[in-house]
């Protein structure tokens, strides 16, 4: 049977995916027991995310992922489930991440591509998958604020935080992101934040979902 056309796997049909990739090294001392194992545990279900969004991705998934220990990331087209289980083996943890140069390149690619027509019908989602605080908090919000300006409605892009583990540090600010948008001047609340247990707990499709209504 076909997907009725307000269905959710309909809404989520269509769309380019960008995964951005943004595994750190611990830095404090007084970290939750097993933070260090916090990837290998979410290694799965990572990929189950993977699988899902590729699945139903118009040209399969881009994926950005820090190249060098030093935080910079670099574009990786068409990668279906084994590329992305190949490029999360081979990633480079940095000592902290600092997210405003990438968003900044997803974003622009975003609406050069829909200027010119080129993007799947429906848009497109990024979902950065990260387990620290970045190191530019007001400038990610800032840059998001201003995205939502460009965009003629709420459904053509939406931005999913996965977070990877549990520091209550990054969750805080994603929490802040997820909740204050409008506060800051968007014009839609393009951002929705889920620890990776949680969406595994419920189901891709509600995040994703949820992204676009937030």
């Amino acid at each position: 049977m076909a997907d009725l056309p307000n269905s959710p796997l309909a809404r989520l049909s269509n769309r380019n995916y960008t995964l951005i990739y943004a595994p750190t090294q611990p830095q404090r001392v007084a970290m939750p027991p097993g933070f260090e194992h916090r990837w290998q545990r979410a290694h799965a279900h990572l990929l189950r995310v993977a699988e899902q969004c590729y699945a139903l991705a118009t040209h399969g998934l881009t994926v950005y992922r820090q190249s060098a220990a030093d935080g910079d990331f670099q574009a990786h087209q068409n990668v279906n489930v084994a590329n992305f289980e190949s490029l999360m083996a081979n990633a480079p943890m940095a000592s902290q991440v600092e997210l405003t140069p990438v968003l900044t390149t997803v974003l622009e690619q975003y609406f050069a591509a829909k200027a010119r027509a080129q993007l799947p019908a429906n848009g497109e989602i990024v979902l950065v998958l990260l387990d620290s605080e970045p190191t530019d908090r007001l400038a990610i919000a800032k840059q998001i604020v201003a995205a939502s300006q460009k965009l003629d409605h709420n459904d053509e892009l939406g931005i999913g935080w996965v977070q990877v583990g549990d520091d209550f540090i990054t969750k805080g600010f994603l929490v802040t992101l997820d909740d204050n948008l409008r506060e800051k001047g968007a014009k839609f609340d393009i951002v929705d934040h889920k620890t990776i247990d949680q969406i595994i707990a419920t189901d891709l499709v509600s995040f994703l979902t949820g992204v676009l209504n937030d």
